[in-house]
């Protein structure tokens, strides 16, 4: 093993200030050698995994590069031990070359970055960049205690104590057969979480199989679910069997649960409670082993107290609830979930690999997210397609994304008089309702009250928007074009359409 450092002027404005390049390769390690300390960077070089971790903790090193082909052990190894031992330590993979790395399992083991060979010096320079805005794992995490502190955990991403505490939940209860409601808003990740506690059960090996319950009349979801006999309806020309079958020793996941019609959620009790359905038009029973995930937007208690939702089946899916937090309240996550993103559609669309420009992360970080990660992702694909420069700047994100266009919100005087002596969960619910309201009366008068059009400005599915629109009392038809003014006045800012719809 060799090792060379190089004392170049002390840079406080950046988070990587000492790199340890671990390759076989010695033109690989004198290259980068060359490039990091040409940008003002302390460099450490191993052509071996032998003796890193000593290193490590002789010197004050920020960022590992690991090559993806070592002589003594393998890459991952190396990750696994130096995100245990290590965690402050930021770590990425040196590809091999020719190789892909998007999906390589360094990225589960603590990796938030890939530089891939040949080394390109922009492309070395703009992981750096990247690596400076990435957050470090907190010295003294630990992963013998059983919790999960890595930035990346089954496909998601997040170092902020709100989104540890989801790792660790789906950690400790994937393992269980339990029934979990996952709660959070459109867009915060609830099918990645779905499958997350299935990859963490014994269940892994077996089918994993979702539904979204908003997507289909309400007809056809029974036949979806639980299957139909020949001729228990028109088209049904054949025996066929549903989605609890199909799932059978594995995982069914249902999305948007609160929009089941009373058979269906009577049925599902059944099934849950039983272990046993009942085909469409059929006889017998079928049983099942199956374990049930369910995920919704809606306040599921407020359609129980409305008679909209089943209670005993509210309880029985909720025996352990994981809420989602909305990306609005973990703002510090976007550079390493943009990090992220850029790298995925960088390999998909064979782009070169940007970094965020200043601007850009900053126009980011400002703006509320009313469509979570899912939005983050859209932006920040159509951001790298746009993209002609060495980075992404501000003007190559969406015009309505800057942070004064975001919608804000201030709750009049009068609002909170009326509603001062309400519990706060209630006097939240109400305010929320209203800002619906104002938001959507806002949305429809812009598009001209058309359903079609409004649904495409603020990437809604055309059925999902006139369901909130039904819900918030704001329609009565779908060809009307009156918009009702919330009772209590609101103050809403101007909200323009995306250059890049978001889908949900």
């Amino acid at each position: 093993m060799d090792s060379t450092v190089s004392v170049a002027g002390s840079m406080p404005e950046r988070a990587v200030q000492r790199i340890l390049v671990v390759s076989p390769n010695a033109e690989v390690r004198q290259t980068l050698r060359e490039i990091f300390e040409q940008d003002g960077r302390d460099v450490l070089t191993a052509a071996a995994s032998a003796g890193v971790e000593e290193m490590i903790s002789r010197a004050e090193v920020d960022l590992v590069l690991c090559d993806q082909q070592l002589p003594d052990e393998s890459a991952y190894a190396l990750l696994e031990a130096l995100r245990a031992h290590h965690p402050g330590v930021r770590t990425a993979l040196l590809a091999a070359p020719g190789m892909s790395a998007a999906a390589s399992p360094a990225f589960e083991r603590g990796a938030t970055d890939y530089l891939a060979q040949p080394v390109v010096a922009a492309e070395a320079i703009t992981m750096l960049r990247r690596a400076d805005h990435t957050p470090r794992a907190h010295p003294s995490a630990s992963l013998t205690s059983g919790e999960n502190e890595s930035p990346s955990f089954r496909g998601m991403y997040g170092t902020t104590e709100s989104m540890r505490s989801v790792f660790r939940m789906i950690s400790r209860v994937g393992r269980t057969g339990v029934t979990v409601l996952v709660t959070g808003e459109s867009g915060t990740g609830k099918e990645l979480v779905a499958r997350a506690l299935h990859d963490e059960s014994t269940r892994r090996n077996k089918p994993f199989v979702a539904l979204n319950c908003s997507a289909l009349p309400s007809e056809l979801v029974e036949s979806e679910l639980f299957g139909h006999m020949r001729g228990a309806f028109t088209g049904a020309v054949k025996d066929r069997g549903g989605l609890f079958e199909a799932a059978h020793g594995g995982t069914l996941f249902l999305d948007e649960i609160g929009d089941l019609g009373p058979l269906a959620q009577a049925k599902v009790l059944r099934a849950v409670e039983s272990g046993e359905v009942m085909r469409v038009g059929g006889t017998k029973s079928t049983h099942v082993d199956v374990r049930v995930i369910a995920a919704t937007n809606r306040p599921l208690d407020e359609m129980v107290m409305d008679g909209r939702f089943r209670e005993d089946l509210l309880y029985r899916l909720k025996v352990i609830s994981l809420a989602l937090p909305p990306l609005r309240e973990r703002t510090s996550d976007i550079p390493l979930l943009a990090g992220h993103f850029l790298h995925l559609f960088a390999e998909r669309h064979h782009l070169p690999l940007r970094a965020l420009g200043d601007d850009a992360r900053e126009t980011l970080m400002q703006y509320d997210w009313p469509g979570n990660v899912r939005e983050l992702r859209n932006v920040l694909e159509g951001a790298l397609v746009m993209c002609d420069g060495a980075e992404i700047s501000a003007c190559d994100l969406p015009a309505g994304l800057s942070a004064s266009s975001a919608p804000r919100v201030s709750l009049s005087t009068a609002f909170l008089e009326a509603n001062a002596d309400l519990p706060f969960v209630e006097a939240r619910e109400r305010a929320l309702r209203e800002f619906d309201r104002a938001f959507l009366s806002a949305a429809l008068a812009r598009n001209g009250g058309n359903i079609a059009r409004t649904a495409r400005a603020l990437g809604l599915h055309r059925q999902s928007l006139q369901k909130l629109l039904a819900r918030r009392d704001l329609r009565n038809g779908e060809n009307a074009h009156e918009t009702v003014v919330p009772p209590v006045p609101l103050r809403t800012g101007h909200t323009t359409a995306r250059e890049h719809p978001k889908v949900r």
